[in-house]
């Protein structure tokens, strides 16, 4: 029984109350940023009344979680840091995806919690017993399409047509100049979120394009 995903919910308690959907696609998985973020403020106020609009109920609630005042401290100055950034500029919220990009999405999902393995991943599934960002989308893509994709996010950026990031869509490519040679790339699942294989040491994991990642220049590229 042991703890996953970003709030680390052992896999008993998520399958209880805090289980949530947060971003409505129909799943509750504790991998997912949303899901897990909805999950905690309902494992939060369920172990006691909580409005957690409130700041110090908030910080109450948060320390019945970890009786740390340190902790809390750091919970909730997250909280404000992350309330700040708001949302990705230009970048739509989208509806679910349907047809090919909703099978490639779904089977992208279930990869979730398959650790980074450099080089990892080809046409079959996944090598090493893993997923490197590019190795993540060309199985992906292969598997639900039938498409081959070039193997590295640089080769990437030249695949399909380029799109405006603010007219991006599920399914679409996203290319990231994240170490000065545009490499990292993640497919984008609408609701200004995308799946990735992050770095070695991580696990494939959907995460908010906000904050971290909006400040590095994007390609989008669209083959569906």
């Amino acid at each position: 029984d042991r703890a996953v995903g970003p709030m680390q919910f052992l896999p008993s308690t998520w399958e209880g109350p805090s289980g949530q959907d947060g971003n409505g696609d129909g799943a509750k998985d504790p991998h997912n940023a949303y899901d897990t973020a909805l999950g905690a403020a309902a494992y939060l106020c369920g172990t006691g009344a909580a409005d957690l609009s409130n700041p110090a109920e908030l910080r109450r609630a948060v320390f019945r979680y970890n009786r740390s005042t340190a902790y809390v401290d750091k919970v909730t100055g997250h909280v404000t840091a992350y309330d700040q950034t708001g949302p990705v500029a230009g970048v739509p919220v989208g509806a679910p995806a349907g047809g090919l990009a909703g099978d490639v999405i779904a089977v992208a999902r279930k990869q979730i919690g398959l650790p980074y393995v450099w080089g990892g991943g080809n046409t079959a599934g996944p090598t090493g017993g893993g997923f490197d960002c590019s190795g993540l989308l060309v199985y992906a893509f292969h598997k639900a399409a039938g498409i081959t994709l070039p193997r590295t996010s640089q080769t990437m950026r030249g695949s399909g047509n380029p799109v405006d990031r603010t007219a991006a869509q599920p399914g679409d490519i996203i290319v990231i100049n994240n170490d000065g040679n545009w490499g990292h790339v993640g497919l984008y699942i609408g609701n200004g979120t995308m799946i990735h294989a992050p770095r070695p040491g991580k696990r494939v994991e959907t995460t908010p394009l906000a904050g971290y990642w909006s400040k590095f220049d994007w390609d989008v590229r669209r083959v569906l």
